[in-house]
């Protein structure tokens, strides 16, 4: 009876000792799957947080005592947390190092020759130019400038976001310079996006918002936003709830006139 008390004692010990390992591995696991399906951003914040905490918990426990693989395992937990972390909080790209759409324009932010840009059409009757063709500022990683197919049409002058934020950015920033009053586009969801896709489409005129719909698959929106005497333009794209995220937030032929 003696003996049974104490292997029953020293395996309730030995799990309390391993449940803060267990708690931080699916901690580190969970975070890992969230970076990779990309756009949740805080859940990897929240599980490789809750990874370091567990390991360092276990540490603290450990300290004074013989190094084993328990200290080690919980070492292991709580540094793959914080790189983690530190990896999906990552500071965004240099303003001036940003881009909007890859296609013709260089990541310093200069404009050069490419496929897109030199190939593309000119822009419709009464306006003065693409979106495409604003120097970029700020921004942009993961937008494309490319064709969308929005509820059953096709356009080739699109510029198509990105909602994984753990990889790619949720705004575009860019500089107006003078001589247009007007923005306009539609704002929709491209064919291509699952079932629940659900978006918030912002947009910003020297940081007041002056757009702001959120549209599901199949939907479209039309945007005109006066710019006359305005320095900055800003397009935010973002998930609503727990939308899988993906590469269909399109801004359907931008123009700025």
């Amino acid at each position: 009876m003696r003996t049974e008390v104490i292997t029953t004692a020293a395996d309730d010990g030995r799990r309390a000792r391993l449940l803060p390992h267990g708690v931080g591995v699916v901690a580190d696991v969970a975070a890992v799957a969230a970076l990779l399906a990309g756009g949740g951003r805080p859940i990897v914040l929240a599980a490789s947080a809750g990874a370091v905490l567990a390991g360092g918990y276990l540490l603290v426990r450990r300290l004074g005592q013989p190094v084993d693989r328990t200290a080690l395992l919980g070492l292991a937990v709580a540094v793959a947390g914080a790189a983690i972390f530190g990896y999906a909080a990552r500071p965004a790209p240099d303003p001036q190092a940003g881009a909007v759409a890859q296609d013709g324009m260089a990541r310093d932010g200069a404009a050069t020759p490419g496929p897109a840009t030199t190939n593309a059409p000119p822009p419709p009757a009464g306006s003065r130019a693409w979106l495409f063709d604003l120097p970029p500022v700020e921004g942009g990683e993961g937008w494309r400038h490319r064709p969308a197919t929005v509820a059953g049409h096709r356009y080739e002058q699109s510029l198509v976001a990105s909602t994984c934020f753990a990889t790619n950015d949720e705004t575009a920033s860019l500089n107006l310079g003078t001589g247009f009053t007007r923005f306009q586009a539609r704002a929709g969801v491209a064919d291509t996006a699952p079932g629940d896709y659900r978006t918030r489409f912002t947009v910003l005129v020297d940081g007041e918002v002056a757009f702001r719909r959120e549209l599901g698959l199949g939907d479209v929106a039309e945007v005109d936003v006066p710019v006359a005497g305005k320095l900055r333009l800003v397009l935010k794209v973002e998930s609503v709830g727990l939308t899988s995220c993906d590469d269909a937030a399109a801004w359907i032929e931008p123009k700025l006139g």
